[in-house]
């Protein structure tokens, strides 16, 4: 046994199984060319015959000579033939005894059946060709899971079941088997769509890697309980890792997973989920993560993640999510994701939805758990206990009245801090003109709020209310040419666009600050109603946009290209603020640019600018570029600035470096600081029958410190894989990433 076979034993139990669905596409095979093919099936002698009528059943035998001896057999020699229905055997010699109806095949045997085909020196049968036992059999081919091998003894099954003793298996070309499996008994149960094999090796490139008493593996797609393939990675903060899980197929529409994650660093931690889908109960799943005592940390730690979503009938939905952990710093000690390091709070969510006709409504119960310590209690979140939402949803008529409405309830309670409800109700009438080529939409609408405050300063008012109308108009052109280029129709667009509002100055002082923040800046909020979220302002404004968008669009209407800028004029101060803000004095906001092209096929570019033309500077930039030469390559270059946050430069990619390497990495890389946010690099290897990912990271955790890791995957084809879940964490981090494997 080999050091690293000695390795891998004791990591899996007594018996494995694996239980990652088989693929079986034909492009899982692409790569193994013509190296896989059943035998040519011999011109069938019954062809014409009843064979396929009511004696569908019935044996054809044919052979150059035949002759009878004594004790009731029959002899025949040269290119013998039995067929009965798919089924075909072929052999230089073949007895057949009476009365039990068997044969007895010898010499160059071949056997077909329906993607199946077996040889060897010698077959019988049993109840015609229901059971064909060939001895030895030199080679056994399933054309379905480009699997082959050979057996001492090989048993075909005419229910769908095929075994065999001291028996090979792979899904590799014959005559070049990376891998592959010995065993002392292999069962291949093709109508449960799984195999097993007993007292099995795994060998790799000549080499036993792997020992299992018992191992049970997929023949198609179907789900079974057992083993998970098994991740295993080194990282700073935990060590080095090893996960088990152990996948339970319960029902056809819920499942659990189990799964043993052991850190050298930490210890042994327990992991679970349950997913369900359910016309009664709905759909969801409940993750729980236990560790019992963290061997740095010094206490025991827990997360849990519920999420449920149900529809009831074709009005009533609900959908809720709770997530949990047991100390602010979990995510970054115990998770890999630089994005769930990064993260301060936890979102507890419960929904009730009602689609009425013409109408709609939703309760809401939103609380979070705060990670970041830094964050004093009256600095964080709100939570809403509950929060009820009415609105109207009627279809818009063109040239009419339209009356709608959107109305809100809200408890909101926090620590040491002023609590209480909120009332608002924004009733509204549109009277919208549209025609092919222009719009006008005039809007009116009236701000109705009102508090009911607890915890509020001595002689401060309780119940402060406000009433503010608003006023709003939004109109455009669309003009268009059609033209050619290169003889490719193409239509150009220019599509200017005015927007005007009016909302009066009222002083808002004395209102409290529930869930209210200043929306950020982009082409999309110069058309917005309100510069503030929330309800607790609503900003005063006597103001213009102005914008232009041009297009460019093939045949089809594709988009092949879109520029977009706009700004805001003011005709007044804005003097509504929240807390620490004060009165906004300029007379046009900052332009805001947009770009988004395809100038080429396989190329893609997106850019914005946002420029404060008084400071005569830039707010604001974003440029993306994305070549994509085919569907195994990506190559993506990014760069963002932001005024007093910083500049960041991203480049990722996945290229292909021959028919079966592909380079895949990310650098993210902070210009303003010369420090490296995140950086990985890996190879991916791909060939008929096995492939492999391997990737080294190092990032930049919530505590402002490097963590590396490295992880490693491998599948072999249509056995499992083994490794971490590295495909999802790349089609996370490199945009346009395709998983090969």
């Amino acid at each position: 046994m080999t050091t690293l076979a000695r390795l891998l034993v004791p990591a899996l139990a007594a018996s494995t199984v694996f239980a990652s669905a088989a693929r079986g596409a034909e492009e899982d095979w692409a790569l193994c060319g013509e190296g896989f093919r059943l035998p040519a099936r011999p011109v069938s002698e019954a062809a014409g015959s009843d064979a396929t009528g009511s004696d569908a059943g019935a044996l054809h035998l044919s052979a150059d000579e035949g002759s009878y001896v004594d004790g009731g057999a029959s002899v025949f020699t040269g290119n013998v033939g039995v067929e009965q229905g798919a089924r075909q055997l072929r052999s230089d010699e073949l007895v057949y005894t009476e009365p039990g109806g068997n044969f007895d095949a010898r010499g160059d045997v071949g056997f077909w059946d329906e993607g199946v085909f077996i040889a060897g020196d010698r077959a019988r049968t049993e109840d015609g060709m229901d059971v064909v036992v060939v001895e030895p059999a030199t080679r056994f081919m399933l054309r379905d899971r480009h699997a082959h091998g050979d057996a001492a003894v090989l048993a075909f099954h005419g229910h769908g079941l095929i075994t065999g003793e001291d028996a090979t298996y792979t899904t590799c070309n014959p005559g070049d088997a990376d891998w592959r499996i010995t065993a002392s008994r292999v069962d291949f149960d093709r109508v449960e769509g799984f195999g097993t094999a007993r007292d099995a090796w795994l060998e790799f490139k000549g080499l036993p890697v792997f020992h299992t008493p018992w191992i049970s593996f997929p023949l198609d797609s179907r789900r079974k309980t057992g083993f998970l393939p098994p991740s295993f990675g080194t990282s700073s903060s935990g060590g080095v890792e090893l996960s088990v899980p152990y996948y339970f197929n319960l029902a056809p529409n819920y499942d659990a997973t189990l799964t043993a994650r052991a850190m050298s660093n930490r210890g042994l931690q327990a992991q679970g989920e349950l997913r369900f889908l359910s016309r009664t109960y709905g759909s969801g799943q409940a993750a729980a993560q236990y560790l019992p005592s963290d061997s740095e940390y010094g206490e025991r730690r827990t997360a849990l993640d519920l999420r449920h979503r149900h529809r009831w009938s074709r009005r009533w939905s609900a959908d809720s999510r709770f997530e949990w952990v047991s100390d602010p710093e979990y995510f970054e000690d115990l998770g890999t994701d630089l994005a769930l390091s990064s993260r301060t709070h936890l979102a507890r969510r419960a929904d009730l939805h009602y689609h009425g006709d013409g109408w709609g409504a939703r309760a809401r119960l939103h609380d979070f758990q705060t990670l970041d310590r830094t964050i004093l209690p009256r600095n964080r979140p709100y939570a809403s206990l509950p929060q009820i939402l009415a609105w109207t949803s009627r279809a818009e008529r063109n040239r009419a009245l339209n009356f709608g409405a959107e109305t809100e309830l809200v408890f909101f309670e926090r620590r040491s801090s002023v609590t209480g409800a909120r009332m608002d109700l924004r009733p509204s009438v549109t009277w919208p003109i549209r025609g092919t080529g222009a719009f006008l939409v005039p809007k009116a609408t009236l701000n109705l709020t009102r508090y009911a405050l607890d915890g509020t300063a001595p002689g401060a008012d309780d119940s402060p209310s406000r009433v503010l109308p608003a006023f709003g108009l939004d109109g455009g052109v669309f003009l268009e040419r059609a033209f050619a280029f290169r003889d490719r129709p193409l239509l150009h667009t220019i599509e200017p666009r005015l927007y005007y509002r009016f909302v009066p100055f009222e002083s808002q002082d004395d209102l409290p600050v529930f869930d209210t923040s200043r929306f950020g800046f982009d082409f999309a909020q110069l058309f917005r109603e309100d510069r503030f979220s929330g309800r607790d302002r609503i900003g005063d404004a006597h103001q213009a946009t102005v914008a232009l968008t041009s297009r460019l669009l093939d045949g089809r209407g594709a988009e092949l290209g879109r520029a977009s800028i706009g700004q805001i004029r003011y005709f007044r101060d804005r003097e509504v603020a929240l807390p620490g803000h004060g009165r906004e004095t300029a007379r046009g906001s900052s332009v805001v640019a947009e770009v988004a092209a395809r100038p080429a096929r396989g190329w893609r570019l997106l850019a914005s600018t946002r420029y404060d033309a008084g400071a005569g500077r830039s707010e604001h930039d974003a440029l993306s570029i994305q070549y994509r030469p085919g569907e195994r390559g990506v190559l993506n270059a990014a760069y963002r600035s932001r005024r007093d946050t910083g500049e960041w430069s991203d480049l990722s990619f996945a290229w292909p470096l021959g028919a079966r390497w592909r380079a895949v990495g990310r650098w993210s890389y902070a210009l303003d600081t010369r420090s490296t946010v995140e950086a990985f690099g890996g190879v991916e290897y791909e060939d008929c029958c096995w492939a492999f990912r391997t990737v080294a990271r190092r990032f930049l955790s919530g505590a402002g410190e490097y963590s590396d890791g490295f992880f490693f995957q491998i599948e072999f084809k249509g056995l499992t894989g083994v490794g971490s879940r590295t495909a999802a964490f790349l089609k996370h981090n490199i945009p346009g990433y395709e998983n090969e494997f």
